[in-house]
């Protein structure tokens, strides 16, 4: 996902990506180990779509708390 797309997302939709990624980076993980995966590059992007989340994330956060005080 890019990273335009994951700033227009809302705190609630914010968290639902960060976790069915992570779901979704955990079934490849495994398939990866068993030679089932389809896609090598997926895992990558899965891991990048994560960071990129938990980025945005962690910016709201902090200005949420520089305007409480």
């Amino acid at each position: 996902m890019k990273l335009q797309d994951i700033t227009k997302l809302n705190e609630t939709e914010l968290a639902s990506l960060i976790t069915s990624t992570q779901v979704e980076l955990s079934t490849a993980v495994i398939e990866s180990r068993t030679k089932e995966i389809k896609d090598v590059k997926q895992i990558g992007r899965l891991k990048k779509t994560i960071a990129r989340a938990l980025t945005i994330a962690r910016e709201r956060e902090i200005i949420k708390e520089e305007q409480a005080s």
